[in-house]
């Protein structure tokens, strides 16, 4: 059976470390390379996971994950005969995905493909954690908080932040289940819980069993008769702003658009958060049956999707 293309969806983040005073002080690159984060093994979120760096320039750092599963694994089906039957997994046997990531040293920007069947990024920073954690000498070595902090295109969200005057605040949810379980797995994994504004509405049309959940408030009046209240509609934005970094919600979400003005405009200014996130993409030919994860491919893609995007992303950052 010949391949398929597969479209392979890039987070793209800028990674920020924070030290308190007195600690030493470490680089990204230096702790994926560490000895006891580099080829580690870890069970985290129901998978065990395992990272290596199989690339390390004076530019960049390129890391292969690998997560496997061996509870709960799904059955096959004839398309024939629709006999439904155990896969062929001996005990010692798992069911396993790949991602691949790159860090590029000089714009502090990690690029890290998307794969579902294997983890998010979020897991990925729960496995550096688990890691750190697990080793007395890391954690002797340096003090050291991580942060994946989503990019905007163009500064959307500081425009966003910055309006005088809120005309309306519109949000497309698609599949509201879904989203609430993303959201729910998140916070059950992190000590700062993110917060999902209109959790009601949203749990009302789950509830229905309703593929789409839409919020809308808007003030139809003329300009000079002022907007939706700025203190409450800014830390809906600031909550959404730092929720769009989860891909596996911003993947839930279709669209977030709101619309003001500014002291600079005398027209109304609408922005999507959700379309102003930084990601990208690469292509690869897969096979029906994977048989080795594609290492080689996803390595080559990656670094030309890293000399695509550098230029922009260097001018956002």
């Amino acid at each position: 059976m010949n391949n398929r293309s597969k479209t392979c969806k890039i987070d793209v983040v800028s990674v920020s470390l924070r030290f308190p005073q007195g600690s030493n002080s470490i680089t990204f690159d230096e702790i994926l390379k560490h000895s006891d984060i580099n080829d580690k093994e870890k069970f985290v979120n129901q998978k065990m996971v395992h990272f290596s760096v199989i690339e390390d320039t004076e530019n960049y750092l390129i890391g292969f994950i690998r997560s496997t599963i061996d509870k709960d694994l799904p059955a096959k089906i004839h398309r024939r005969t629709k006999i439904v039957s155990a896969l062929d997994v001996n005990n010692d046997e798992g069911i396993v995905y790949g991602n691949i990531l790159l860090y590029c040293k000089r714009l502090k920007v990690l690029f890290f493909e998307i794969n579902k069947n294997s983890i998010y990024l979020d897991v990925f920073h729960q496995y550096i954690y688990k890691c750190y954690h697990d080793s007395a000498t890391l954690k002797n070595e340096v003090i050291v908080d991580t942060n994946f902090v989503t990019i905007f295109r163009k500064h959307e969200y500081e425009r966003a932040l910055q309006m005088g005057l809120y005309k309306s605040f519109k949000m497309k949810v698609y599949q509201p289940k879904n989203l609430l379980r993303e959201v729910a797995q998140i916070n059950s994994s992190l000590e700062d819980r993110v917060d999902l504004d209109f959790l009601p509405e949203i749990q009302n049309a789950a509830e229905l069993n309703s593929d789409f959940a839409e919020i809308e408030f808007t003030v139809r009046n003329p300009k000079t008769t002022g907007g939706l209240y700025k203190n409450k509609i800014e830390p809906i934005i600031r909550n959404f702003g730092k929720l769009l970094g989860y891909s596996q919600v911003r993947q839930n979400i279709d669209s977030i658009e709101i619309c003001g003005y500014n002291s600079s405009s005398g027209k109304m200014i609408p922005i999507n958060l959700v379309g102003d996130v930084y990601f990208t993409q690469f292509k690869i030919d897969v096979p029906r049956l994977d048989f080795n994860l594609q290492k080689d491919e996803r390595t080559i893609k990656i670094k030309e999707t890293y000399e695509k995007e550098y230029s922009l992303l260097e001018s956002y950052l």
